[in-house]
């Protein structure tokens, strides 16, 4: 705490003294503006003002593969969501952490994270007004009252460290207007019983000078999965957000600051079986499964109940419809088999305070970011999505981080030398990890099998004395120094680079034990009953520093054409699994590395009044430490386990078109492809997990004043996704190339009222798909034992529809 303070007070004196030194009153023409709430500015050539060097640029300016787009397009679009979005923006892909909706996996040029674990840090940055929010919990709901979101590609090592190897996500609020009162107020009804509203009010309190903005949302949704065995409702929607921000502009000096909560509570995802073996199909083991299956002729009582039918539970299960799951009953009065803890259920309590400040100094801008987040996320799941008794824990992750950044830019050595500098500091600590109860009839047998005397105590001991904690404590600190700049060496040739310095440690401890098997915790590090409990404890220590730099050179001929070509050295830190059980689990992964080498081109085309804009560009990288999570079947239970394989390239591109029409049509189209190969320490996996290697869309609109009427606004887009494969072993896994399709069609002012009406409809072909799961048929080719010997999935949205009722003021 004592570093960022430190950083934070001082940075915070020395604005505040600038500030107070000059004349407060405000002049409102010559006040400053943020570099992020000009990000959709569109001067006069229709350019559209970007932030991803931390500095206001316009697009077709910045040597770097971006999408960026308005909050207004994003509504005009029908996009949500973080899940919607991956569907609007080449190379992005989002999908479902493992076994939550709730939690994403953001990927990126194929650089991807199947589950975000404290200590574990994402190769794709997610950024809230630009502050890093590295656990995703929620942060998919964010999307509201938005001023834009960007997507960046590639390694982002220099300006947004934080071991960005695969790019950033940055989303950024719509800030307090200071000269106009104004609100409004949307409602949606839909199938599934939908029902959402969300609205903004703003009152500048001081025109010119400080204004409050409010905007908040409330979802409610059915389920669209239904469990056979209870009727309940499953991947249904209930969560309320809000956010309140504040600015104060006194003429050189701003300061903005926003707070936003979220609070979710929902049945949980539905886990809906695909598939099920008794041998490990990579390696011919028998699976878990398989053993239970075998075993249980010699023991018709485990666990305290009848020992299950699995291959007749399981066969009836995987021939369940669309949409349809069973739980068994899990939670329900009288089933013992799934434990205690109850029905299924997702909950997240997420907020956060983040404050931007700057003062302009004459050619030189100072900038304060600072950014304070804690999170609460429970999981309960059904994680086989079968009556089966198989593998049904409760995870959690209970996190705080904070951040400071301090910024220097300007241009204090005359016009053709724009240069940062900047410092920054992070530091995340809490618990991450589950109670899980695996397997309890099969656990029960093998502690029978081998104790003979004490069977009969085993074999009767209720499942919920089967539950492991392996709950981990962690806690990650990282400081950076850095300093980046272009160099104007014509009108038309530009150098750029940087280079910065990174700090990371990582502590963590794991005390993984029986919670209740014997009566009292019995602790399994290194094995059942090694250690004593009072010494179950293990603690480690990593540390870990490193340069990372860019250089780019750039040639514009005109303003209308922009090529560049790039080097970019960046750096993931390592870390542990908080889910270790022994020491060869416990050890630490390292860091990863990689070159990336990018070439582009974007240039606008004129013609009858239109314009039309691309951009192009491709990549490689060279990846060495390549950082690869394993869902594996380890002592008995699933955890998620982080290694390093040796070498991997990378290699892709991204196109995208933006066309503007007079008379108020518009239509966007882009292209992505990438492909890995890894070059040494291939382990049979599939190593663009979660990553299709081609994504393909785009989008019509219009607009268009009614006259008498109102103004007409209408959007119909499309994207295409190839084969993706969801799991690193399990072909099971794969989902097949499939098309999306949404439309909206609205009108405002209805009459030259202050209302409007909209119908929407989102998967209108009604595509069926994976969107995640977890998948253990198979424990990998080189794994001495079979895997679990099943797999499950997450499936998307099916065909939702509604209306829409709006009043602005």
């Amino acid at each position: 705490m004592r570093v960022p303070l430190v950083l934070l007070g001082v940075s915070q004196i020395v604005l505040a003294q600038a500030a107070f030194a000059q004349d407060v009153v405000p002049t409102p023409q010559q006040a400053p503006v943020d570099a992020t709430s000009q990000t959709d500015a569109t001067a006069a050539t229709g350019d559209i003002v970007v932030t991803a060097r931390r500095r206001a640029e316009s697009l077709q300016d910045v040597p770097i593969s971006i999408t960026a787009v308005s909050g207004a397009a994003l509504a005009a679009r029908g996009v949500r969501d973080a899940l919607d979005l991956q569907y609007q923006t080449p190379s992005l892909s989002v999908t479902a952490n493992g076994t939550s909706r709730n939690s994403l996996s953001y990927a990126i040029r194929g650089q991807r994270t199947q589950e975000a674990q404290l200590l574990t840090d994402p190769p794709v940055g997610t950024y809230f007004a630009e502050v890093v929010s590295p656990r995703t919990y929620g942060f998919g709901t964010a999307f509201y009252d938005l001023q834009n979101v960007q997507v960046l590609k590639g390694v982002q090592g220099t300006l947004f460290g934080r071991n960005m190897t695969g790019g950033a996500v940055l989303v950024e609020p719509n800030h307090p207007d200071l000269n106009e009162y104004h609100g409004e107020l949307t409602g949606q009804y839909g199938n599934y019983d939908l029902k959402d509203i969300t609205g903004m009010v703003n009152i500048p309190v001081v025109e010119g000078v400080f204004g409050i903005r409010a905007a908040g949302k409330f979802r409610d949704r059915t389920g669209f999965t239904r469990d056979v065995s209870t009727g309940r409702d499953y991947d249904d929607q209930h969560y309320y957000a809000f956010r309140v921000s504040a600015e104060l502009n006194l003429d050189r000096f701003t300061s903005f600051t926003v707070f936003d909560r979220l609070r979710q509570n929902e049945h949980s995802s539905a886990l809906k079986l695909i598939g099920y073996s008794l041998t490990d199909p990579l390696n011919g083991q028998p699976t878990v499964i398989g053993q239970q299956i075998a075993a249980s002729p010699f023991f018709p009582v485990s666990a305290g109940a009848p020992t299950q039918d699995l291959n007749a539970i399981l066969s009836r299960d995987l021939a369940l419809g669309r949409y349809r799951f069973n739980t068994g009953g899990m939670g329900t009065p009288g089933n013992t088999l799934d434990g205690t803890a109850g029905q299924p259920y997702n909950r997240i309590k997420n907020w956060g305070i983040t404050n931007k400040t700057t003062f302009e100094a004459g050619d030189v801008t100072f900038k304060n970011i600072f950014g304070y987040r804690k999170i609460r996320y429970v999981n309960h799941s059904d994680y086989d999505g079968t009556a089966a008794a198989l593998i049904g824990p409760v995870q959690f992750s209970r996190t705080n981080n904070i951040s400071e950044e301090f910024q220097m830019q300007g241009k204090p050595f005359g016009e053709r030398l724009e240069f940062t500098l900047g410092a920054f500091y992070f530091r995340e600590k809490g618990q991450d990890g589950a109670e899980p109860l695996s397997f309890p009839q099969l656990t029960s047998i093998g502690f029978a099998s081998g104790a003979p005397a004490q069977a009969g105590f085993f074999l009767n001991r209720p499942a919920e004395n089967y539950r492991q904690s392996t709950i981990g404590y962690g806690k990650a600190s990282s400081w950076a120094v850095y300093t980046a700049g272009t160099f104007s060496v014509s009108d038309e040739l530009k150098l750029s680079g940087g280079i910065r310095y990174n700090n990371d440690v990582r502590n963590a401890r794991v005390n993984p034990f029986y919670i209740s098997l014997l009566g009292a915790p019995t602790c399994v590090y290194g094995g059942f009953g090694v250690r004593p409990i009072e010494n179950c404890s293990e603690s480690r220590i990593l540390k870990n520093d490193a340069v990372t730099y860019d250089a780019t050179i750039q040639y514009e001929p005109s303003s209308d054409l922009t090529m560049y070509a790039a080097l970019r050295h960046g750096y993931r830190a390592g870390g542990f699994s908080l889910r270790a059980q022994n020491d060869v689990t416990f050890r630490p992964f390292q860091p990863e590395k990689v070159d990336e080498y990018e070439g582009g081109i974007k240039k606008n085309f004129f013609f009858g009044g239109a314009r039309l804009s691309t951009s192009l560009a491709a990549f490689f990288q060279n990846y060495k430490n390549v950082q690869q999570q394993n869902a594996l079947l380890i002592d008995g239970q699933v955890n998620t386990i982080t290694t390093n394989i040796a070498k991997r390239h990378n290699y892709g591109g991204e196109f995208e078109a933006n066309l503007t029409v007079p008379g108020g049509f518009s239509a966007n189209l882009f292209y992505s492809f990438v492909d890995t190969k890894v070059i040494k320490g291939d382990n049979g996996s599939y190593p663009l997990q979660g990553v299709p290697k081609h994504q393909l869309g785009g989008g019509l609109t219009y607009a268009h004043e009614l006259e008498g009427m109102g103004e007409l606004a209408a959007n119909v887009n499309a994207t295409y996704r190839s084969k993706t494969p969801l799991d690193d072993f399990d072909a099971i896994g794969n989902q097949k190339g499939y098309a999306l399709v949404n439309a909206r069609v609205g009108l405002d002012r209805i009459g030259g009222s202050p209302f409007g009406a909209a119908l929407f409809v989102t998967n209108l072909t009604k595509a069926y798909y994976k969107q995640g799961g977890i998948y253990l048929l198979s424990n990998g080719p080189n794994a001495p034992d079979g895997g679990p010997g099943y797999a499950a999935s997450t499936f998307g949205e099916p065909r939702m529809y509604g209306i829409e009722a709006s009043v602005k003021f």
